[in-house]
């Protein structure tokens, strides 16, 4: 892998496939009809593995059920897919392409395109090569995040686990796209009967850690800034500690919002923000930090959109 790659802001064409289709455009096939190349990723409920389909040559990914997981693991893994349907058409979305059946009922095989390496594999090997990302790198991967991310909102789904390790940078035109919907909500499904923390830490909202109700887009666009100031960076904005020291963190970065001055945790009610100071200064202009602290807002409300971020000056004309 080159670790001196651009992120381009080209699409794609996608790849012939001659393969049969039904009438909803999903291939028609079985586990048998792939070769596990090498697993790739793995998750809380199962495993991706680098296959190729036996008859075309074509290169997917291929996500199975942890064992153990039974029926609740294909469940999941058959909602991942419903979202993925959804997002068809979704340039910076991974495509489904089937969903195969394996040996019994509950062993159920979502294919997907084949991408190429996490962002998160990406930053890292740039770090150790002391690479970091230029502005212009920074910004081509944000347009193409927020806007991903923005069709994704206006069609009712959110992410809640947007990270590195979650978006994929194509092999050979550096296209972005988010992948695993594992914890994906559709704005149409009920509530949860109660708030759960999900998400990975060091990219979960506030309103998240702090167990707040009816948690939606504003969840990913908190997510979207940690990437950003990741990108910038070269390193994560918080580290991976427990929740509540998550949700310190925050705080101490951010300075004390008012509904949260009287909490006990030991920060000056009157600290200021430290956002500029931790590294962006240097390597972000200060449209971009504009767009940086838009989105890192504490408040879910005041925090941007993906359409109010496309349309800042930052990314408003992008240049080729």
């Amino acid at each position: 892998m080159a670790v001196t790659m651009l992120i381009s802001g080209e699409e794609a064409p996608a790849p012939t496939d001659r393969r049969r289709r039904n009438d909803d455009g999903a291939r028609i096939g079985t586990v048998e009809s792939y070769q596990s190349l090498r697993k790739i990723g793995e998750g809380a409920f199962g495993a991706v593995s680098k296959a190729r389909h036996l008859r075309t040559g074509e290169i997917v990914a291929i996500k199975s059920n942890r064992s153990g997981a039974g029926v609740d693991g294909a469940a999941l893994l058959l909602q991942e897919a419903a979202l993925l349907a959804a997002c068809r058409g979704n340039p910076a979305v991974v495509r489904l392409l089937e969903v195969v059946r394996g040996s019994g009922m509950d062993d159920l095989h979502p294919v997907l395109e084949y991408v190429g390496p996490s962002l998160h594999d990406v930053i890292a090997a740039r770090r150790r090569r002391g690479i970091p990302f230029t502005e212009s790198e920074a910004r081509r991967a944000m347009a193409q995040l927020l806007s991903g991310a923005g069709t994704m909102h206006a069609h009712g789904i959110v992410h809640r686990d947007l990270k590195p390790g979650n978006v994929l940078v194509g092999e050979h035109d550096r296209r972005l796209k988010i992948c695993d919907l594992g914890l994906a909500r559709s704005a149409a499904a009920p509530p949860p009967d109660a708030q759960q923390v999900d998400g990975t830490i060091g990219y979960i909202a506030p309103e998240v850690l702090l167990c707040e109700k009816d948690c939606g887009a504003a969840v990913d666009m908190w997510a979207l800034g940690c990437i950003m100031a990741e990108l910038v960076m070269g390193q994560s904005l918080f580290p991976e500690d427990g929740l509540c020291q998550q949700l310190i963190n925050i705080i101490d970065l951010l300075g004390i919002p008012d509904d949260v001055s009287l909490i006990p945790v030991g920060i000056d009610a009157a600290a200021p923000s430290k956002l500029r100071d931790k590294g962006a200064k240097e390597r972000l202009s200060a449209a971009g930090f504009d767009v940086l602290r838009g989105l890192l807002q504490y408040d879910p409300k005041d925090r941007l959109t993906a359409a109010a971020a496309l349309g800042m000056p930052w990314l408003t004309p992008m240049d080729g």
